[in-house]
């Protein structure tokens, strides 16, 4: 069974997102597919090296693969809004 995001995960972090960055409530599944992309790759990247720099990190999350699509990005908006909530 894979650990990649689900659209139940990302319709989640979504719901954090739009709380912490109001502005961003707006923004296409494109948009948000990308930044919770790089934020999903920054994180799989500090899990595998957690004292190194940023800079190293940075880099290895460049290496790293998306997991979050626009379709998926779609699907979680169409679920918040569906339930009153972005």
């Amino acid at each position: 069974m894979s650990d990649g995001p689900s659209v139940s995960r990302v319709v989640g972090q979504l719901r954090y997102l739009f709380e912490e960055r109001p502005e961003l409530s707006g923004a296409s599944a494109a948009a948000l597919a990308q930044w919770l992309s790089r934020e999903d790759r920054m994180a799989r990247a500090r899990a595998k090296d957690p004292l190194g720099t940023r800079e190293a990190v940075e880099a290895a999350a460049a290496q790293l693969d998306d997991r979050i699509t626009e379709a998926m990005a779609t699907e979680a908006l169409a679920q918040l809004r569906g339930a009153g909530g972005g």
